[in-house]
């Protein structure tokens, strides 16, 4: 009796066995499932954001398109001898296009900040003068821009300094 015990034990650890066999070889499965689905999710996400990319390239494209448009306008008055109001006209028109295009992309130019912050501007020159409170801007030599409270390209300006002035003893 004591060997049919045995063999009802070792049958019941076989089929634990295989049991516990089977339950493994399910979770690996379930495993590579998982990773195969991260895999196919990643790829999906780089091909959606290729082609939101695209899209928005697409649209700011077609945008400057029609100021390129108007400045072939304006290069043919020019070749056409055109007046110089006429040319300043357009001129105007097509930066005023430009600045559309850039509100409708939340674009907007660097402005009303009157004392020299290195977040929004550039010193290019500096200038000593008793006309202007040391680190005040002077003058605006090029725009910055920023987009959505980020600086895309800050102003290149002129900031005051204090006269040194050097006394002479003679």
């Amino acid at each position: 009796m004591g060997e049919k015990k045995k063999e009802k034990k070792i049958s019941k650890s076989e089929s634990e066995i295989n049991s516990l066999k089977k339950e493994r070889d399910d979770f690996k499965n379930i495993a590579a499932r998982a990773q195969a689905d991260l895999v196919n999710y990643r790829n999906r996400m780089k091909m959606e954001l290729s082609e939101i990319e695209s899209r928005g390239k697409k649209t700011v494209s077609l945008k400057v398109l029609s100021v390129i448009d108007e400045l072939e306008l304006a290069i043919d008055s020019v070749t056409k001898n055109a007046s110089l109001d006429l040319m300043l006209e357009g001129l105007k028109s097509i930066r005023e296009k430009f600045r559309t295009i850039f509100e409708s992309e939340n674009i907007q130019e660097i402005t009303e900040i009157e004392d020299f912050d290195p977040v929004f501007h550039e010193a290019v020159l500096t200038t000593e003068t008793d006309e202007y409170e040391p680190g005040s801007i002077i003058k605006i030599l090029r725009k910055g821009y920023i987009m959505n409270s980020d600086v895309i390209r800050p102003a290149q300006v002129e900031i005051a300094n204090q006269k040194n002035e050097v006394k002479e003893n003679k």
